[in-house]
């Protein structure tokens, strides 16, 4: 299995790097954070003008016929940066999934909009559980009105305040279906939560909302594409921690004590070095899985590595970098703690590790 990026994909990890250092620098990020929409019209637009909202998707929709491989080395980027904004949302947990489940209509008329950044979807999958999976949806679906009329409240829905429209899961007497509900529609109330990564989260209360038609898609349906939104997701966390390594090497060449450079302390360069096989080993187990998903193959034990893998280097990583820089580390003023403070968030994001653990211990015959 050849996991080695092609011309064209490093030129675009290049290109998303250079563009990011120029429009993304910390203080925008530190900035979004007290921003009542968490991300800049400005920088949306950009992104849409260079192609990146219709990476993954086909060209009759707008897109570039972009591989997950290639939306992979995006999302590294996108994590290296911190970049604020609904992308991952808009793109992934919804945008592919219509492409996946979407009738031909649905298709035509929301995937464009989509890839040209116009239309700004997210997804309304977790409830009070908070646990990733079809069995948790409770938010009921019943038909009336020439479709299905949804009741209930979900969780840390991203950017909500910023929606277009919302991709709901919910429960039908038949099971589990996916449902399209523009974000304007009556009977939707949005309340805002406190996230430790300062992004902008929602609880979204569901009051006798309609749905005109049909369930776009089933149980599989969901399942599929939460896997794929979860190996995609460690991509961004090993930019991210990637970001967090080269942060730490070069303060170790500055800080000086004892009269050198603490990059010539052995116990700094071990943690260095254990970072370094942290990264190497999430980035590659999750290439893997996402050549192996390309190829059509059962993926389901290299996610679990993938995910589990990526959960720990991203998190030990930042805690390992604060331990390295020492009280400035901790610092508010110091950026470091942006990472950190992400990191955490990206562990519980499309399942913590122990349920990845035991999936993989499973698959591994271990369980």
């Amino acid at each position: 299995m050849d996991l080695s990026l092609t011309d064209d994909q490093q030129a675009l990890r290049s290109a998303a790097r250079e563009f990011f250092e120029a429009e993304c620098p910390t203080t925008l990020v530190r900035a979004m954070e007290l921003d009542e929409r968490g991300y800049p019209a400005e920088l949306w637009e950009r992104m849409a003008g260079l192609g990146w909202m219709g990476l993954p998707f086909p060209a009759r929709y707008g897109g570039s016929d972009g591989s997950l491989t290639d939306l992979a080395v995006l999302l590294e980027e996108f994590g290296r940066a911190l970049t604020p904004g609904p992308f991952f949302v808009s793109v992934i947990s919804v945008g592919m999934t219509i492409l996946d489940t979407g009738s031909d209509d649905q298709r035509a008329a929301l995937l464009p909009r989509i890839s040209d950044g116009s239309l700004i979807a997210t997804a309304a999958i977790l409830e009070e559980s908070a646990r990733y999976s079809p069995q948790s949806v409770a938010m009921r679906a019943q038909p009336g009105a020439g479709g299905f009329v949804l009741n209930g409240t979900k969780l840390f829905v991203e950017y909500a305040n910023s929606a277009d429209l919302l991709l709901a899961a919910a429960r039908t007497d038949g099971g589990i279906g996916l449902f399209l509900v523009p974000a304007s529609a009556d009977g939707i109330a949005l309340t805002e939560l406190d996230s430790i990564a300062r992004d902008r989260q929602f609880a979204v209360r569901f009051d006798n909302v309609l749905a005109d038609g049909g369930a776009m898609g089933d149980e599989l349906a969901l399942k599929r594409s939460l896997e794929r939104a979860a190996i995609l997701h460690c991509a961004q966390s090993v930019g991210a921690a990637q970001r967090v390594l080269e942060m730490t090497v070069e303060y170790t060449k500055q800080r000086v004590q004892f009269g050198c450079a603490i990059a010539a302390f052995q116990a700094v360069q071990h943690t260095c070095a254990d970072m370094v096989i942290a990264i190497d080993s999430a980035r590659l187990a999750t290439y893997e899985a996402i050549t192996r998903i390309e190829d059509g193959q059962p993926a389901d034990k290299e996610i679990a590595l993938a995910k589990t893998l990526a959960n720990h280097a991203y998190k030990w990583t930042t805690l390992a970098a604060q331990q390295v820089h020492g009280g400035i580390g901790f610092m508010e003023e110091y950026d470091l703690q942006l990472w950190t403070r992400r990191a955490k968030v990206a562990e519980m994001k499309f399942g913590a590790s122990s349920g990845y653990v035991e999936k993989f211990a499973a698959q591994m015959g271990l369980a």
